[in-house]
């Protein structure tokens, strides 16, 4: 845990330095480290700091997704090692190359049924292994980079789209995922002008204009966002996802009135995730709710995590100083907050864009 700021923060900048904040009993892993013979697969070892907003797997989920990876990577190893001995090469016969085209729609098929039910660890394996084989089909490499995405790989995520651009510049697909990548890493002015291209050529996206309003966010230029979260509830009315990016905008200009509305609309639907829950519980709990934002926090985390969120968020708002200055902030009209121009955009919040089960963004 952090220690505590000696002296308030500036309220404008207040909500991303919460998201930032670090939690260690939070992680999540990514497959086994080091490179797969036949470069099978790219995976290494990463521990990816979780925001408040975000939700861990569920331990049986996370069980099932490790131990699918691993097994797949055994494979793919066992594969690479059959390849590499000294004897020459052979081709296949008949019946080999007959397996090997049953074994790819097989792995599709599972890539496909992780990415619903949202195993993206295993998910990522198995798209990666797909990349593998096919680098230069843009549908896999945007499916490979999404899986990345959830798993915290932005960096990997963001090197499979800068080549699937190149080969695909004017592949709608290619720039939406492109523009997510750029923004989950924080280079929002880069992804704001990838996502423009995007948006013309699929001008009925709302994944497309949500991301658009995370990158305006991150960039101090928040009307403009929510002018783009409601092109995305335009097309998507009522989405949680959407609802839950507009939320995280109110409350970044100071509005937790509003933020808080948005929020609760976006829990109310069924299709609401953790996201929005959680960060409908860092809201309340910075209005000072701490009973309600508490039972939320426990409702996806760890009991540890939501103690320390909740925590922390006591201990902020000990502070007199910045009690009062949210508060001013709370009653002054829109058009009078002013604006951070320090912020740190957070990665992770575009995750997003939202959590991506639905194979067709």
């Amino acid at each position: 845990m952090a220690d505590y700021p000696e002296n308030p923060p500036d309220p404008t900048n207040l909500i991303i330095n919460l998201f930032l904040t670090g939690l260690p009993e939070n992680r999540s892993r990514c497959p086994p480290k080091g490179r797969l013979r036949g470069s099978e697969a790219r995976y290494r070892e990463s521990a990816v700091m979780k925001s408040f907003a975000e939700q861990a797997l569920p331990p049986a989920a996370r069980r099932r997704s490790r131990i699918v990876a691993v097994t797949l990577c055994s494979v793919l190893a066992l594969a690479g090692c059959a390849s590499t001995g000294a004897a020459p090469k052979t081709e296949l016969g008949p019946r080999e190359a007959a397996q090997a085209q049953i074994d790819e729609p097989a792995l599709k098929e599972a890539a496909i049924e992780s990415t619903k039910t949202q195993d993206y660890v295993a998910a990522a394996a198995y798209w990666g292994a797909l990349y593998e084989r096919s680098p230069d089909d843009a549908s896999i490499a945007v499916h490979y980079s999404k899986a990345l995405r959830q798993i915290g790989s932005i960096e990997q995520s963001l090197s499979v789209m800068q080549r699937a651009q190149i080969k695909a510049p004017e592949n709608a697909d290619v720039l939406s995922e492109f523009g997510k990548a750029l923004t989950a890493s924080g280079r929002p002015d880069q992804a704001f002008a990838i996502l423009n291209q995007a948006a013309k050529s699929s001008p009925r996206d709302w994944t497309i204009q949500s991301a658009l309003g995370v990158a305006l966010d991150q960039m101090g230029r928040y009307e403009e966002a929510k002018a783009h979260y409601n092109n995305a509830l335009g097309l998507s009315p009522d989405n949680p996802s959407v609802l839950t990016n507009l939320g995280l905008s109110y409350a970044l200009t100071g509005d937790l009135n509003m933020a808080e509305r948005t929020l609760r609309r976006a829990v109310a639907d069924q299709k609401a995730d953790a996201y929005a829950r959680q960060n409908l519980a860092i809201v309340l709990g910075l209005k000072g709710n701490f009973d309600e934002a508490e039972r939320l926090a426990r409702a996806d985390l760890p009991a540890n995590v939501a103690d320390s969120n909740m925590a922390y968020l006591r201990a902020m708002l000990s502070q007199p100083a910045l009690w009062k200055q949210m508060e001013e902030l709370d009653r002054k009209p829109a058009a009078e907050r002013p604006e951070s121009k320090t912020a740190v955009p957070n990665a992770d919040q575009v995750s997003s864009l939202p959590p991506e089960t639905d194979l067709s963004l």
